[in-house]
């Protein structure tokens, strides 16, 4: 299985209770569309992962693993990130990309400077930003809207940003 066929889709957090239950931090755009996904994987390799059941409580998602039946067992999970195979997941429409397609993009200005070479995407709360390292290994971001991001072109590994002033001051 190539990492490429893997899309990260939750990450395990605390337990819940005495019983192994454990509490889980999706990424997916809704827990249905979590709860649909046919295969979960630990880490990348390609362990299948085995729910007994997965529900909504209050604003934390739950999860039941098959062999976690208490609290001892369901700390060994906690920070583990879940998978799931790509071909899990619908076609991405124009202006639509998995988190997985834009990392590893070069980003450059409008004149075709080379900027830095996405390796994240972060959301603090005000949108998503592309998380840029340049080659003195200075990070920065910039914000993954309109205004600042002209053209992403995943299957070239090339975005052109236009970012606002004092970014890359």
């Amino acid at each position: 299985m190539k990492k490429k066929e893997l899309i990260h889709v939750g990450t395990f957090g605390q337990p819940q209770g005495l019983r192994g239950l454990i509490r889980i931090n999706i990424l997916t755009l809704s827990f249905d569309s979590f709860k649909n996904l046919k295969n979960y994987f630990f880490k990348e390799n390609k362990s299948n992962l085995k729910f007994k059941s997965l529900k909504k409580i209050g604003k934390n998602f739950i999860a039941s693993l098959e062999g976690c039946d208490d609290r001892n067992n369901a700390l060994k999970y906690k920070g583990k990130k879940i998978f799931s195979l790509r071909e899990n997941f619908p076609k991405t429409k124009n202006n639509e990309y998995y988190v997985i397609d834009i990392i590893g993009c070069d980003v450059f200005n409008a004149k075709k400077i080379f900027l830095g070479k996405v390796i994240d995407i972060k959301n603090f709360g005000a949108g998503d930003l592309l998380e840029l390292i340049f080659s003195n290994k200075k990070k920065f971001y910039i914000p993954m809207n309109k205004d600042n991001v002209i053209d992403i072109d995943v299957h070239k590994k090339k975005i052109i940003a236009d970012p606002i002033l004092g970014i890359l001051d």
